[in-house]
């Protein structure tokens, strides 16, 4: 038996071996899973979970203040927020497409401008206000939507903020990551010290620039 018969032999053997072996898991039935992220939502796990975050964020906030106002230099503090389901809810709009997200959908959505607030995050939002925290949204959004983002965040009562960032439309990257850890290092650069991130995709959060981060629970679609 010569070299090159040997060798597709032994592609052969190793091939089956792997698929004989190997376990390839079924994924969970979708029409399954969409039952049980209606579940998570209805039964108030959802905004349990939400709350548990909102409270370690404005504990971290307070402590965070408080040795500020302690401080011979204090310095000037800040927080970011995310806004779809960090600060806005989006869900009622999302389940009612069986969870199935896409741009066009998303763009209409927004543009009428009636998602109603996170009501915790609103709290946190009104209590670093009245502390002297300065606020900036950070959100994916694109600037065609930017008068309809005012005005929904206004309704919702956020009032005001320090600077809102909207996705650049020449930003191609599959990821919101570089863009809004850019943003952050903007911030700084404007002498604030942002202490805490808060979003509801992990890539809201990732990239530097705050001393902590939020995580706020969202099964509901991903994002990079």
């Amino acid at each position: 038996m010569n070299k090159r018969i040997l060798m597709h032999s032994f592609f052969i053997v190793t091939t089956l071996a792997f698929f004989c072996t190997k376990s390839f898991a079924e994924p969970q039935n979708i029409g399954l899973l969409r039952k049980e992220l209606r579940k998570y939502h209805d039964t108030g796990a959802y905004d349990k979970e939400v709350m548990k975050v909102v409270k370690e964020a404005d504990a971290f906030i307070a402590s965070r203040v408080k040795a500020n106002k302690a401080s011979e230099k204090p310095a000037k503090l800040a927080i970011v927020l995310d806004i779809d389901d960090t600060s806005l809810a989006t869900y009622k709009d999302v389940e009612s497409r069986d969870f199935c997200v896409n741009q066009k959908n998303i763009k209409r959505a927004v543009q009428r401008g009636k998602f109603p607030p996170i009501a915790p995050i609103h709290s946190l939002y009104e209590k670093a206000r009245s502390e002297g925290v300065a606020i900036f949204f950070i959100t994916g959004r694109s600037l065609d939507v930017e008068q309809a983002t005012y005005r929904n965040l206004k309704n919702a009562g956020f009032k005001t903020w320090s600077g809102i960032y909207f996705r650049p439309k020449s930003d191609n990257s599959t990821s919101v990551v570089p863009y809004k850890s850019q943003v952050r290092s903007i911030i700084a650069t404007r002498g604030y010290t942002i202490i805490a991130s808060i979003g509801d995709q992990e890539s809201d959060l990732l990239g530097g620039y705050a001393e902590k981060t939020f995580k706020l629970p969202n099964p509901y679609y991903y994002l990079p």
